[in-house]
């Protein structure tokens, strides 16, 4: 189905990226929240505590994934970790496991994509998630600069690179945050012509 330019714009709508976080069959806005956190923002949520089971939250009469979720919220040791994973996820439940667009899960069961971040943002759909990610625009920016020159550099930024992904940060908002823009300014940092 095609679908309009701003669904798929960028690279949350890249059917890589879509297909990454899931596992070929279904989707998870676990997997697809985590890879937001960890990739986009720069902040990966802690692991579980060592001390908790595994938990199998009692999900009769769930007819979707959102449903069963706010079954596994309702344990309070999952709960902290997974009100900033969830609403990540949900975002892209519009996006089945290899990137096509859907308007219903199995059973015209119809997605609902919407979500509310722990500091109170609310969005409906991709399009608005956008939008509520903008409000971040620097620590998304800040995150993907780092992973950028940390691939290019070969190795983990270090707390003594942060002066350094500042500097590219700063000149790359002044430039539009354009991607060329972010390869050129990593290429020509000394972090990156040191290695």
């Amino acid at each position: 189905t095609a679908i309009p330019d701003n669904r798929r714009s960028g690279i949350l709508g890249q059917a890589s990226i879509l297909t990454v976080t899931a596992n070929g069959i279904d989707t998870s806005p676990v997997v697809r929240g985590v890879w937001m956190l960890e990739n986009l923002l720069g902040t990966p949520p802690s692991p579980p505590p060592p001390d908790v089971e595994p938990f199998d939250p009692d999900t009769r009469g769930t007819t979707s994934i959102r449903q069963q979720l706010e079954k596994h919220r309702e344990n309070p040791t999952c709960y902290d970790c997974h009100r900033k994973i969830d609403p990540m996820g949900f975002a892209f439940e519009s996006f089945d496991a290899i990137g096509q667009w859907r308007d219903s899960y199995a059973k015209n069961i119809p997605v609902d994509a919407s979500g509310k971040m722990p500091n109170g943002s609310e969005y409906n759909g991709i399009v608005e998630f956008k939008d509520v990610l903008l409000e971040r625009k620097t620590q998304i920016a800040r995150a993907f600069t780092s992973k950028l020159i940390s691939y290019a550099t070969g190795r983990r930024m270090e707390p003594a690179d942060r002066p350094a992904i500042d500097a590219i940060v700063e000149e790359l908002d002044r430039r539009g945050n354009g991607f060329y823009d972010l390869v050129e300014l990593i290429v020509l940092s000394r972090t990156f012509q040191s290695i």
